[in-house]
């Protein structure tokens, strides 16, 4: 996207939780974005960020999978799939101990790497994404469980799902709190709902400042800590814990992360990157995985 195509796709947005009365502190500039932090509860997004549909053609590329822009999509994506599912494989084990397997939603579904380590574990598994492009590619595997789309306009019936997930999405949403309006509709009641999502108040993210990975512009538009993340469930939501997440990584993914190298990176490194990814390694990523139940009697 050209300069002054990004400029005229820019809008500026207030806090989902407190509106815009309380205003915000800058938290960094990354020209034209602005990371910032709501006065009041502190919640951290992007101000000014692309709009919505601007935001949608990048997902719905498939360069989006492949991506060549360092910090930007997910490069070699689907090359890490042994990774993946091992990670996933470990979230869905902290969601088990609250629940045995049922019928689960997974938003964001990507290649269907997670619906991989689900279905393993005995759950009926379905799938959601905008990107068609990646769409085709799970249906390979799962077939017409997974469809195209959002979770606003998916039309599951209501009370259809005992689990749904959305591992490294939450941070994508630009309405948050009608978002989660939409998950409990699809939830059975006392159903669940995990999250992964980079957290600014973590020790890396501390650490990096602006340099942490997780500030993926202009993708990220929402930074939540377990105290925002609290606020916007406390009306409808129990929150079952909230704890440090990361995932297996090769060194060699690692490594190009820190440096925000591509595949398509300085030929010089490719030894290096070859041998460290060997490698694999379960790391602290600055974010953090919530699981919460739906209220009873709603």
């Amino acid at each position: 996207m050209t300069t002054s195509r990004i400029f005229s796709a820019l809008e500026v947005v207030s806090c989902p939780i407190c509106g815009s009365a309380p205003g915000t502190n800058l938290r960094y500039n990354f020209d034209p974005f602005r990371v910032v932090a709501c006065r009041n509860c502190g919640l951290v997004f992007l101000s000014p960020r692309l709009t919505e549909k601007a935001i949608m053609k990048l997902y719905m590329d498939q360069a989006y999978y492949v991506s060549n822009v360092a910090g930007q999509g997910y490069d070699e994506y689907l090359e890490l799939r042994p990774n993946w599912v091992k990670t996933f494989t470990k979230r869905l084990e902290q969601v088990m101990k609250y629940q045995t397997p049922g019928r689960a939603l997974d938003i964001g579904c990507g290649p269907g790497f997670f619906l991989e380590a689900a279905q393993a574990k005995g759950y009926d598994v379905h799938g959601l994404d905008p990107s068609e492009y990646i769409v085709k590619v799970a249906q390979e595997k799962f077939g017409e469980r997974v469809k195209l789309g959002l979770i606003e306009t998916a039309n599951y019936p209501a009370e259809s799902f005992d689990l749904v997930v959305a591992f490294d999405t939450f941070e994508h949403i630009y309405r948050p709190l009608e978002w989660l309006e939409h998950i409990r509709r699809v939830l059975k009641p006392g159903g669940l709902i995990a999250m992964t999502t980079p957290d600014p108040s973590s020790l890396l993210a501390r650490i990096s400042g602006r340099g942490w990975v997780s500030f993926k512009l202009p993708e990220h538009v929402f930074y939540w800590s377990p105290k925002t993340v609290r606020r916007a469930l406390e009306k409808d939501w129990d929150i079952l814990e909230i704890n440090r997440a990361g995932q297996y990584a090769t060194l060699g993914f690692l490594f190009r992360r820190l440096f925000r190298l591509t595949s398509n990176s300085n030929k010089l490194w490719t030894p290096l990157l070859n041998l460290l990814n060997k490698i694999s390694i379960y790391s602290d990523n600055g974010s953090m995985t919530f699981i919460a139940r739906k209220k009873l009697g709603d």
